[in-house]
């Protein structure tokens, strides 16, 4: 079953901004690096995390590293860790990865920076958010640090990537990308049946479950007062687990003949999507109004490209 915790909206409106923490502040561009080293040397260690595992073991999530000005900030510091990985060496279950560390971390860090951070456990998303101090120096004040499980490395290297803006590779953030993969998506439902008068009733909907891949959830606009409700809802325990390689999960959204390598950014999506051989040219309307949708519902600008649809 996935995690739904960390869906792409929830990812979005829970990690963004660094609410966690009350103490924390911004991470300039220019304090990331030093952070980070700090966190290798002070951190990893507690947990069993080999430092030079990047992309084995964990992964830095979000832009932050890659942003293009030394004073661009970042509102919190996400890590990902392998959460199967963790929870073998530790012995508990996936969902108590967050458990198991905030205990570590409460009887173990304070002698190594020198005082308590201020910690939340967050037990339900399976995060811990820390105060982590700045460049390793409390006098430079906290970042939230997040530490978040992940089932997958190879598909957390896909779906996560954020685009190098130091070189150029994006003007947007890469849930750009990702809302207009969902809006793509959405494009490929089908529909089971429909009523009299032609309205669809119950349908199949592709749907990207960001910490986990790709699933198949049925659909229903079915009331038990009114004989058809105005919004569908997901009909419980409906979920399948379809595929999380990326590999995979591309040549279903876009079709045969594309790699994850095609679509690092939104720019590159975008083009895809506007040729003549996209294979559903004809559904860009739905697509462009879903991706609208979905950026208003999480409050991100929309690209200027759109409106050439």
């Amino acid at each position: 079953m996935p995690n739904k915790i960390l869906n792409f909206s929830g990812f979005s409106k829970i990690f963004e901004g660094g609410s966690a923490i009350k103490t924390s502040r911004r991470i300039r561009e220019d304090e990331f690096t030093p952070t980070m080293e700090s966190i290798k040397n002070l951190l990893f260690p507690l947990l069993g995390i080999n430092p030079s595992s990047d992309g084995i073991n964990y992964m830095v999530i979000g832009s932050i590293g890659k942003k293009e000005s030394p004073s661009d900030t970042s509102g919190d510091l996400d890590i990902g860790y392998n959460g199967n990985w963790f929870s073998q060496k530790e012995s508990v279950g996936y969902k108590e990865c967050a458990k198991r560390i905030y205990d570590i971390l409460d009887a173990e860090i304070e002698p190594v920076l020198g005082y308590k951070p201020e910690m939340k456990l967050m037990s339900g998303l399976n995060i811990v958010s820390i105060g982590w101090p700045i460049g390793g120096d409390q006098g430079n004040g906290t970042v939230q640090l997040d530490l978040i499980p992940l089932s997958d490395m190879n598909w957390a290297r896909f779906i996560y990537y954020s685009p190098d803006y130091k070189r150029g590779e994006s003007k947007y953030k890469s849930a750009h990308r990702n809302w207009l993969l969902s809006a793509i998506l959405s494009a490929r439902a089908e529909v089971i049946n429909t009523d009299d008068e032609g309205q669809i009733m119950d349908y199949e909907a592709p749907v990207l479950i960001l910490s986990d891949g790709l699933f198949w959830h049925t659909k229903s606009y079915r009331g038990k007062i009114k004989a058809r409700l105005k919004s569908a809802s997901k009909i419980p325990g409906s979920e399948r687990f379809v595929t999380n390689d990326p590999q995979e999960f591309i040549e279903f959204v876009l079709g045969p003949g594309y790699e994850p390598g095609d679509v690092k950014s939104f720019e590159d999506l975008f083009k895809i999507m506007i040729s003549p051989d996209f294979e559903l040219s004809d559904k860009l309307p739905h697509i462009k109004e879903k991706f609208l949708e979905y950026l208003n519902r999480v409050g991100l600008p929309v690209p200027s490209e759109i409106n050439t649809i």
